[in-house]
């Protein structure tokens, strides 16, 4: 016996947006009064995505979040701020050889990286294969040569890395899941073990949402595994915070090109750090680096 297709169901009339539908991955005939019972109750379990006539967001539950929103008439463009953010990386290092991902989710930075670092090699490491199984309807680009996405736990992804003495050049953590961020990658362990594949210049680049206390728990532990500096970018619109840490923080000849690199990726990219950049500006005057 041949295993049910599976196809996007939509379902239109959960919100109060007649242009808002919501679209499950489920086999043909599933009974649409039961899904939406779910749905509504909140004890169904996959992703699912929300779309209306622009945008299209990966969701766990009808509780306003989103895992990532992607724009119909620009599928590669970063429409989330921390999105943006997070690409700070490029001012530490305009072009790494290896980025990798833990966390898929809509595959914003995924598909940005893709399109703009033809260079570098990336490896996204995505726990549920039922967020993978929606990547085509984010636009996610098959693997090649420069793409690979791996199902698989992205703590113990890393610590294999770490054993086997592998390094990349960023790794890009944005690992949730519907109770929030995921626990492995919350964990002193992961850390130790992200330091160490990041080896003596690596970048490692978090993002972090939660409650107040949560969030300077995860931002301590930061700290006391990759040492000063850790550099906390807070969201204008948004209430994610970037977390930057890792040996190329404190490097002096990098330090000295950041600003040369930012206003590279300013021309290029179109992508603005000021943040950052003052932040990095404050602490190159306490190691008495000054830029050219």
């Amino acid at each position: 016996m041949s295993k049910p297709s599976r196809k996007l169901i939509t379902l239109a009339g959960i919100t109060t947006d007649r242009n808002t539908v919501l679209k499950f991955r489920e086999p043909a005939g599933t009974p649409l009064d039961a899904l939406f019972k779910c749905v509504l109750n909140g004890s169904y379990r996959k992703p699912f995505l929300v779309e209306d006539l622009e945008h299209r967001a990966l969701c766990f539950a009808l509780d306003g979040g989103t895992q990532s929103e992607m724009r119909l008439d620009d599928p590669e463009a970063l429409e989330g701020e921390y999105t943006r953010k997070m690409m700070g990386f490029l001012v530490f290092t305009a072009r790494p050889k290896r980025v990798l991902m833990i966390g898929l989710g809509g595959g914003s930075l995924v598909k940005y990286c893709h399109r703009h670092l033809p260079a570098t090699q990336v490896a996204v490491v995505e726990i549920d294969p039922e967020v993978i199984a929606l990547r085509t309807h984010f636009c996610v680009p098959p693997d090649d040569r420069r793409l690979q996405v791996i199902n698989e736990d992205g703590a113990c992804y890393v610590a294999q890395m770490a054993a086997k003495g592998q390094r990349s050049d960023v790794m890009l953590v944005d690992a949730y899941d519907r109770f929030g961020i995921a626990k492995a990658v919350s964990e002193r362990g992961f850390l130790e073990n992200a330091k160490q594949t990041l080896g003596g210049h690596g970048v490692f680049v978090m993002n972090i949402l939660g409650e107040v206390d949560e969030c300077e728990r995860h931002i301590d532990m930061i700290q006391s595994v990759f040492g000063d500096p850790v550099i906390v970018i807070a969201m204008k619109f948004e209430s994610n915070l970037v977390v930057f840490a890792g040996n190329a923080l404190r490097s002096q000849r990098r330090l000295m090109s950041t600003h040369r690199n930012a206003k590279r990726t300013e021309s290029k990219l179109g992508l603005f750090f000021p943040n950052l950049l003052r932040q990095l500006g404050e602490c190159q005057q306490r190691s008495g680096i000054r830029n050219p």
